[in-house]
């Protein structure tokens, strides 16, 4: 049975979580409040079913909302859940301490409903990946393990992911690799080889036309041989991938981290989370098109660990 997702409320201003949660309210979602960051971990910690999506406040009487995230963090059931901070001021210096904190989704006070509403559902759509790809992980192939390099080519975003999911297992945080290797690639797809770039999204986002304008690219003549291309290396406890796509390229850095301008958006921050959260190292290279990345290769014991028909045999 479909539940309605569940959104906490944290902020030591009772008058703050009422406006937010009536503002919530006319949305789909079942509603917690707490006034205090010490509240909050212990609602977390406790709660059977958990939460979805948490909007937390940087500054308040008890703690720190950065110290709050460090405590979701260090705890595994937890920190998959995407937090919205809400802060006073989007400063550069807060947003770089609020990615280093795993901080990727922002709320400037004042804030509009349209806004609060609008973050929420970017965030949910986030959780929904997270989820989808541990799904897809809870039976994992082992193939992966005999790989020494190989190249593959994918053309749709549904490839993206299932390519993804494959290349992750072979890492030994299967699903942050996982996450990254999908934003990459779907990036590569999306803005790459279909050339929608980040106004034209935000347009056909606010237009509930862009899941439709992604299949009409898809069949334009200009596209229909357009793949793109990953490179599997393995190298000493690692593996690095090589994603190149066919399009012009674009700048590349002003993607790495979040900006002000682009703070209050739906989208744009898959590059960023990409780089912060999944990989040792990621670089772009050339006019952009293409990237490289680096991540921890899971080791021989933990694979055999994995599979249960080798702990049986080893058992026997």
């Amino acid at each position: 049975m479909k539940t309605n997702p569940r959104i906490l409320l944290v902020d030591d201003d009772p008058i703050n979580l009422d406006v937010m949660s009536a503002i919530l309210q006319e949305e789909p979602y079942h509603l917690t409040q707490v006034t205090s960051g010490t509240q909050a971990l212990e609602v977390l910690r406790n709660s059977a079913r958990g939460f979805d999506v948490i909007v937390l406040d940087r500054m308040m009487t008890d703690t720190d909302g950065l110290k709050v995230m460090a405590e979701l963090k260090a705890h595994e059931a937890l920190q998959w859940i995407p937090v919205i901070m809400a802060t006073a001021a989007g400063s550069p210096q807060e947003i770089c301490e609020g990615i280093e904190a795993g901080v990727f989704f922002y709320l400037v006070k004042p804030f509009d409903a349209h806004t609060l509403v609008r973050m929420v559902r970017a965030a949910l759509a986030e959780r929904m990946k997270w989820v989808a790809i541990q799904r897809s992980l809870s039976a994992p192939l082992h193939s992966v393990q005999f790989l020494q390099q190989g190249q593959f080519h994918i053309r749709t975003m549904e490839e993206a992911y299932a390519l993804a999911i494959f290349l992750g297992q072979g890492c030994q945080e299967p699903d942050k690799v996982a996450f990254g290797l999908n934003e990459l690639l779907c990036n590569a797809v999306e803005h790459g080889n279909l050339g929608i770039d980040f106004e034209e999204k935000t347009r056909l986002q606010a237009e509930n036309r862009w899941e439709e304008e992604l299949a009409h690219r898809m069949t334009l003549q200009e596209n229909l041989l357009k793949t793109v291309r990953v490179q599997l290396e393995r190298i000493p406890e690692a593996l690095t991938f090589l994603i190149v796509d066919e399009g012009p390229g674009f700048d590349w850095t002003q993607y790495e981290g979040l900006h002000p301008e682009r703070l209050l958006e739906s989208h744009g921050r898959g590059i960023a989370m990409a780089k912060a959260m999944s990989f040792q190292k990621m670089k772009f290279l050339g006019k952009g098109n293409q990237v490289w990345c680096q991540a921890s290769s899971k080791s021989a014991d933990r694979i055999h660990s994995d599979n249960p028909a080798y702990v049986a045999h080893t058992q026997a």
